[in-house]
């Protein structure tokens, strides 16, 4: 007899393809789009210690690598928001509001305080380590690190805190409070749109889409370049107000509500490349002719066209797949459903890193900054140092989520992971027939590219 977990996943999976537009089943390159982003923060966190201000830093900074970290932040950390916003439409489809709730709390919130008492004191301990008269031991900083009266006091409203005279931040966690502010915050709209009035709704909108896409493309540009303009930027989340974030959040909602969204975006997905690229030319250009200073915001106009570019590379990354996928569609090359236990695997590959890309986003910056302590003070060139770098913090932080964190329960909650054992595809037995949970999957003040 099927448990009722399942039962109730199928009926969800049921009820969803009844409604027309709307994806039935699991959207495995939606995980694999997720995965990919959180494996290139490898990449880019790496850059950041031969391109600009961070924890641990080279003693020749390079030109090469601060242009692409601003390259990087125009759609990087909203790419993720936005996939996040997916994935809650997928998670919603078989749970309660209260049960929906719950689980964000659970994966979240818990790998959250994990990652503040375990993983990004060490990060601060070895910056303060580089000043020339810093003594002190790690238990004594880590009492300092974790004054929860200054924590409680400037974290949610501002993201950083002062003890003892030293600022600090959640560093790259400050992505998993914000997702979850957003989620529990936006759960009575979501609970609507996933309604009857609310498909109805999100159809009409869907429908305009199909009928005026590049109209589409500019109105949802608005919101997000009126909030950068007027707010941003942020120094403690990725170079962007963290405001804007929902916009990205609520669109990945709608989007994976109807997939004539995904159509439309597909049919515009040139212009936005255009648009996109032209956009991040004039960045490069403004903040060639104007100097650092320019990044932090200063400067009228810097945010509204950074909304406008990382918007338009959103679209485009979006509008792009949608398009590749439809294609393999059509020629007849896209996966036929498979019987359980013998998926292709590029979808157990899929369902593999669903499940560890929480953890591995716990776990790269640490380890980054742990390996970039050593490598930066090697004699050698950065072109050797900086491959060294990311090939061994991507191994390591894939062989701790192995060892030590995937193959025990205890570590599995602390990290967001679900505590039972998965199933071939690396997803939760019990869940498997509904889940499409997609989250994850980063600051001391006056530092816009600590993190993204």
């Amino acid at each position: 007899m099927a448990s009722p977990v399942i039962a109730a996943a199928a009926a969800g999976t049921a009820a969803s393809r009844s409604l027309p537009g709307r994806p039935g089943g699991r959207r495995p390159e939606l995980d694999v789009m997720r995965a990919l982003v959180v494996a290139g923060l490898v990449v880019f966190h790496s850059a950041m210690v031969f391109g600009t201000s961070w924890f641990v830093n080279d003693a020749r900074p390079s030109i090469g690598f601060t242009v692409f970290l601003l390259w990087g932040s125009l759609w990087g950390m909203p790419l993720l928001f936005l996939v996040s916003g997916m994935g809650v439409r997928y998670a919603m489809r078989s749970r309660t509001a209260w049960g929906f709730a719950a689980e964000r709390l659970g994966r979240l919130g818990i790998p959250f305080l994990t990652g503040l008492v375990l993983l990004v004191p060490p990060m601060f301990y070895l910056e303060q380590l580089a000043q020339p008269r810093f003594h002190q031991p790690y238990g004594r900083f880590w009492l300092a690190f974790l004054n929860v009266p200054a924590i409680a006091r400037g974290l949610l409203p501002h993201g950083n805190w002062t003890s003892g005279g030293v600022g600090f931040d959640p560093a790259h966690l400050w992505f998993l409070y914000v997702l979850l502010v957003f989620s529990l915050t936006l759960l009575p709209l979501f609970w609507y749109l996933r309604g009857q009035h609310g498909t109805r709704l999100a159809g009409q909108a869907a429908a305009l889409a199909t009928r005026h896409p590049l109209a589409m493309l500019a109105v949802a540009a608005g919101p997000v370049i009126v909030t950068e303009a007027v707010f941003g930027p942020d120094a403690s989340t990725g170079g962007w107000e963290r405001l804007a974030y929902v916009f990205p959040f609520a669109y990945g909602f709608l989007i994976a509500s109807d997939a004539r969204f995904e159509s439309a975006l597909a049919r515009v997905r040139w212009p936005a490349l255009a648009v996109a690229a032209a956009a991040t030319v004039g960045l490069l250009g403004w903040a060639a002719a104007a100097g650092p200073r320019v990044v932090s915001g200063a400067e009228p106009g810097w945010s509204a066209l950074q909304g406008l570019a990382g918007w338009a590379w959103l679209a485009a990354i979006i509008g792009f797949t949608a398009a590749f996928t439809a294609r393999r569609r059509q020629t007849g090359t896209a996966t036929p459903p498979s019987a359980p236990g013998r998926e292709p695997r590029w979808q157990r590959a899929a369902g593999y890193a669903n499940q560890a890309v929480l953890p591995f986003y716990l776990l790269h910056e640490p380890v980054i900054v742990a390996f970039a302590w050593i490598i930066v003070r090697w004699h050698a060139p950065v072109l050797v140092k900086y491959p060294v770098l990311v090939a061994a913090s991507f191994t390591a932080t894939l062989v701790i989520y192995e060892l030590a964190i995937r193959r025990y329960r205890i570590t599995r909650l602390l990290f967001g992971m679900k505590t039972r054992e998965p199933s071939a595809d690396g997803r939760p037995l019990q869940t498997a027939a509904a889940e499409g949970d997609i989250r994850p999957a980063e600051p001391v003040p006056g530092r816009i590219t600590r993190t993204i």
